[in-house]
C-alpha cells in the first residue's frame, strides 16, 4: 500500500518500530548507519553468540546503507538523499542532529517536502527534552508504572522494554498522517514524537484521575473486597486473579457488575454443568452481585466459598483445555503463555501470521503480518535486517538515478477553513462510522477525529457501552456519562443511540455506511455478518469502502470465537508472564495490555489503506487482532526463543543490561508511598550516579566498574540506593540525578502527571467544555504535527447526543421517518 514511498530511516533501538511498520506495509525503507554499526546492533536480547534478536526482529523489512554523519561527504550523501525520500524518522538527540546540520529546520529549508519524524522519549522541546532516558525513566514518567504494584513492594516494569515500541508505532502514524497532509498542501512538516505521551494510553485513562477529581482509583488503596467491574483486571489484587492449572496458570478475575459480570455467569453455568460448584452459587447472578454485597445479603466468606471451587476446578485443567472452554462458553479466563506457548500455537500458524529471517546465519521465525488486508495488500516481511552497508552501492545508485523530489501535487480541502489560513487537517472531509466498544477500537476513531476526520460513534443505551462504567469517574461518582476513560476514547466524535436488535436499526447503520469512508468495529468475529453490515455486504454498495475489524483473536482461525478483553490478549500473547518479581506469580502488566497495543498497529495499517485509496480509488477490509498486536511487541524474545531455546522470564526491575536498575522508595508524601526510578546505562553514569550518593567507595570498586559486575551486584546495590533515596523526596532525587545526567524520573501519579512542566508545555492535558461536567479532561495526541497540529474539538459525546444532526443533516430523513425512529424505540 506504501510502496510509493521513500524513508531515510536515522534511528537507533528507540526509532526501529517505526521503520519496520512503513517497511511491511511497502515502502522502501533504507536504515543509515555509521561505519561501527548501529547501536540497536547491540541492543538485548542477544543469544550466546551475541547476536541481537532486538535488530533482526525490528530491523526487518528494511535496506541498508552506511554513511558518515561525522564527516562533511556524508552528511552532503544524506542531504542528497533526503531531496528524494519522502520521510526521514530519526531517535536521535536533538543536540547531535543540530551539530551535523541534521535537525529538522536546516533539512526542511532544503526539503519543504519532506515529513520529519523525531521520537524522543520526552519531546523536541521543553524542560524535560534533554532529560537522560531509558525504557524504565520514560514507563515512570508517563504513568504506567506507578499503579503496577504487587503488595507493598515497588512499583513494576514490564520486563522487556516496551516505551519506545509504542513511540515507534505513534511515530508511524504520525509520518502517515502527515504525508496525507502534504498530499493537500504540497509541502512536508515535523512529527515531534513523545515516548512519555505514548505510554500514557497504558494507564487505562488512570493518568486522568486527579485533573477529575477521582482518588478511588489511585493504586495505594486496595478495591472493596477485591471486586473488579470492569473486566479488565485494573482493580483486582494479583491474589484473586491468578490461578493454577494442571501444567501452569490461568488469568482470571471473576468480574461483577453490569460491565462484564455475565461472562463470570458464564463460568459459574460450566462449573455447574460439570457438579462442580454448588447450587446456591451456581444461582448467581454476578452481574447484581455488588447490591448484594452492599445489603449484607452475601459476605466475604461466600465470595470465598466460589473462589473455592474456582481454584479446585481450574486445578484439573490443562492450559489447552482452558483455552477451548473460553472459546465454548465465552469466558474471561484464559491460560497464561511464555513464548514457547506462543510458537507451538496452532491459531497463529494457521493465520499465516509468521515470517522467517535470517539471523547471524540462521533461520528464525519471528511475527510477521501485524493486519490481514483484502486483495493481498497486508502487511508482510519482505527481507532480512540488512549486513552492515549490505547496499550502500545499490541504494546510492538507485535513488541518485531518481530526480529530486518536486513538492508533492496539492489537492484542494474538501472543506477549506473558513477565514483562516492555516491548511486543514489531515483527515478534513473523512467520514468515520464507529462500532466499537470499550478500549481497543474506540483509540483507533479517536486518533482520526484528533485529525479532522468526522467519526460517528454508535452505542445503545439498552446495553451500555463497558467504557462508561469504569474508572477514572468524575468527582469519584460512578456513572454512564462519569466516565473519564470513555471521555478519552472517543473525545471529539459524534454520538449516536441506534437499536441493532431492530431491523430499522440495522438500516440506519447501512445509510451511515454507504456515506462512510471508514467503518472500524470490534464486535465478535461473525456478529457483523449476522446483521448483514459485514464488510462484503457493506462494500457492495460503497466499493470504496475501508472496514478495519478488531477482535481478541481475529476473523479467522482456531481461536476467533474468544471474547473478553486486553487482559485475555495478554495472556495469550505472553505479556502475563513478563511481569512481576522473579520469586512469586507472574503480576502481568497493568490493565488489557494488548488494548494500548493493537489500536497503534491498526491505526497504521488503517492509514495505509487511506493513503492508498486516495491513489487508486480502492477499499479494503483489515483485520486486526489483539493477541497478534501482543506478540509482535514480543519479537525480539519470539526470536531469541527461536535461535537458541531461550525462553523469557520476568527479571522484576532488572534489566538485561543496564545496572543498577530499579524503583527505589523515597519520602512518602500527603500519606501515599513514593518512588524514583533510577537506570544507568553505561560506566561514566555509574560513576556520576555514585559521586551523587557521596560513594567514593563504590566507585572505586573494581568489581563494579562494569555493567557485568553491577549486574552480579545488583541486590547489593538495590539496597544502597534505596538506603539514600528513602530519606529524600522523589522529585529531589529525579533533579539531583537528572543535573549530573543520570537517567531518574518520579514513578509519576495522576496528580504528578497533571502538574509535569513537559507535558504542560505540549499541552497534553486538554480540557473542553462538557454539558454535564462543565469541563472534561482527556490526554492530547501522542504526536503533534507542526503545521496541521491535532486533538479533539469537543469532549465525548453523551448517550444520543448527535441524534438529530446524524439522521437529519447526515442522513437527510424526513421528519416523519426521525419521528417514527424516536417513538419506535430504534434510537435507544
Amino acid at each position: 500500500m506504501l510502496e510509493h514511498l521513500r524513508v531515510l530511516d536515522l534511528t537507533d533501538e528507540r526509532g526501529l518500530m517505526c521503520g519496520r511498520l512503513l517497511a511491511d506495509l511497502g515502502a522502501d525503507v533504507v536504515q543509515v548507519e555509521p561505519p561501527g554499526g548501529s547501536p540497536a546492533r547491540l541492543a538485548p536480547p542477544l543469544t550466546a553468540g551475541g547476536t541481537s534478536m532486538y535488530w533482526h526482529a525490528y530491523a526487518a523489512g528494511r535496506r541498508g546503507i552506511v554513511l558518515d554523519l561525522d564527516a562533511e561527504p556524508g552528511r552532503a550523501e544524506l542531504a542528497e538523499l533526503a531531496r528524494r525520500a519522502d520521510v526521514l524518522v530519526t531517535s536521535m538527540p536533538p543536540a547531535w542532529l543540530r551539530e551535523r546540520g541534521l535537525d529538522p529546520e536546516t533539512l526542511r529549508a532544503a526539503c519543504p517536502h519532506l515529513v520529519y519524524v523525531a521520537i524522543s522519549a520526552f519531546g523536541w522541546t521543553g524542560p524535560k527534552a534533554g532529560y537522560a532516558d531509558s525504557d524504565l525513566i520514560v514507563w515512570a514518567a508517563g504513568g504506567p508504572l506507578d499503579p503496577h504494584r504487587d503488595g507493598d513492594r515497588p512499583p513494576l516494569r514490564i520486563s522487556v522494554p516496551q516505551a519506545y515500541l509504542h513511540a515507534g508505532a505513534d511515530a508511524a502514524a504520525g509520518a502517515l498522517l502527515a504525508l496525507l497532509a502534504r498530499a493537500r498542501t504540497g509541502r512536508g512538516q515535523v512529527v515531534d514524537v513523545s515516548a512519555q505521551a505514548a505510554v500514557g494510553t497504558a494507564t487505562l485513562a488512570r493518568v486522568l484521575a486527579h485533573s477529575v477529581g477521582d482518588a478511588q482509583p489511585e493504586w495505594h488503596r486496595e478495591p472493596v473486597a477485591g471486586r473488579d467491574q470492569s473486566g479488565s483486571g485494573a482493580a483486582t489484587p494479583n491474589s484473586l486473579k491468578k490461578w493454577r492449572c494442571r501444567d501452569g496458570l490461568v488469568e482470571l478475575h471473576l468480574s461483577m457488575g453490569p460491565a462484564s459480570g455475565a461472562f463470570t455467569n458464564n463460568l459459574f453455568r460450566w462449573l455447574a454443568a460439570e457438579g462442580a460448584v454448588e447450587a446456591d452459587i451456581a444461582a448467581w447472578d454476578w452481574r447484581v452481585l455488588p447490591a448484594r454485597l452492599e445489603t449484607g445479603e452475601l459476605t466475604a466468606a461466600d465470595l470465598d466459598r466460589a473462589r473455592a471451587a474456582v481454584r479446585a476446578f481450574l486445578a484439573g485443567r490443562t492450559k489447552a483445555e482452558i483455552v477451548q472452554a473460553a472459546i465454548e462458553h465465552r469466558l474471561l479466563c484464559m491460560a497464561i503463555y511464555d513464548v514457547a506457548d506462543i510458537c507451538a500455537a496452532g491459531h497463529l500458524e494457521s493465520r499465516g501470521f509468521w515470517a522467517e529471517v535470517d539471523a547471524g546465519g540462521k533461520r528464525v521465525r519471528v511475527p510477521g503480518s501485524f493486519a490481514r488486508v483484502s486483495g493481498g495488500a497486508g502487511p508482510r516481511v519482505r527481507r532480512s535486517a540488512p549486513a552492515l552497508g549490505e547496499h550502500t552501492a545499490e541504494v546510492l545508485a538507485e535513488w541518485h538515478a531518481a530526480p529530486p523530489q518536486p513538492p508533492a501535487e496539492a489537492t484542494p480541502s474538501p472543506h477549506p477553513p473558513a477565514g483562516d489560513l492555516s491548511p486543514a487537517p489531515p483527515l478534513d472531509g473523512l467520514r468515520v462510522l464507529d462500532l466499537s466498544w470499550v478500549v481497543a477500537g474506540p483509540l483507533i476513531g479517536r486518533a482520526l477525529t484528533d485529525f479532522g476526520a468526522e467519526v460517528i460513534r454508535v452505542e445503545s443505551s439498552r446495553r451500555v457501552e463497558t467504557a462508561r462504567l469504569m474508572q477514572p469517574f468524575y468527582r469519584g461518582v460512578a456513572g454512564v456519562e462519569n466516565s473519564a476513560l470513555y471521555g478519552n476514547c472517543n473525545a471529539g466524535k459524534l454520538g449516536m443511540t441506534v437499536d441493532l436488535k431492530t431491523e430499522e436499526g440495522k438500516q440506519v447503520v447501512r445509510d451511515l455506511a454507504r456515506r462512510a469512508d471508514v467503518v472500524v468495529e470490534s464486535f465478535s468475529p461473525g456478529q457483523m455478518a449476522k446483521w448483514g453490515l459485514d464488510y462484503a455486504s457493506l462494500s457492495r454498495e460503497n466499493p470504496s469502502l475501508i472496514m478495519l475489524s478488531t477482535s481478541i483473536a481475529g476473523q479467522s482461525g482456531p481461536w476467533s470465537g474468544l471474547a473478553g478483553y486486553g487482559n485475555v490478549g495478554a495472556s495469550l500473547s505472553g505479556f502475563q508472564n513478563l511481569v512481576g518479581w522473579e520469586d512469586a506469580l507472574p503480576f502481568g502488566p497493568f490493565g488489557p495490555y494488548t488494548d494500548y497495543v493493537g489500536p497503534r498497529l491498526a491505526l497504521a495499517a488503517l492509514l495505509a489503506a487511506i493513503e492508498d485509496r486516495r491513489r487508486t480509488g480502492e477499499g479494503r477490509h483489515i483485520d486486526v487482532a489483539q493477541v497478534e498486536a501482543g506478540v509482535f511487541f514480543l519479537s525480539p524474545q519470539i526470536a531469541h526463543y527461536g535461535a537458541d531455546g531461550t525462553v523469557a522470564r520476568r527479571r522484576g526491575n532488572a534489566d538485561e543490561r543496564f545496572a543498577p536498575h530499579g524503583v527505589y522508595p523515597c519520602l512518602p508524601e500527603q500519606g501515599a508511598d513514593r518512588f524514583v526510578a533510577v537506570a544507568v546505562r553505561d560506566d561514566a553514569e555509574w560513576r556520576r550516579l555514585a559521586e551523587a550518593l557521596d560513594r567514593p567507595d563504590l566507585a572505586a570498586r573494581a568489581d563494579l566498574a562494569t555493567a557485568a559486575g553491577r549486574r552480579a551486584a545488583a541486590a547489593f546495590l538495590d539496597g544502597q540506593i534505596a538506603a539514600w533515596t528513602s530519606g529524600r523526596k522523589a522529585r529531589e532525587v529525579e533533579e539531583l540525578l537528572q543535573s549530573r545526567g543520570v537517567p531518574a524520573h518520579v514513578s509519576a501519579s495522576s496528580a504528578d502527571i497533571a502538574a509535569d512542566p513537559q507535558l504542560a508545555q505540549r499541552r497534553h492535558l486538554r480540557r473542553l467544555p462538557h454539558p454535564l461536567h462543565g469541563e472534561a479532561v482527556v490526554e492530547g495526541p501522542r504526536y503533534l504535527l507542526s503545521e496541521t497540529p491535532g486533538g479533539p474539538e469537543r469532549a465525548a459525546p453523551t448517550l444520543g447526543q448527535d441524534n438529530e444532526y446524524v439522521l437529519r443533516d447526515i442522513l437527510r430523513y424526513p421528519d416523519e421517518r426521525v419521528s417514527r425512529l424516536t417513538e419506535g424505540g430504534v434510537l435507544r
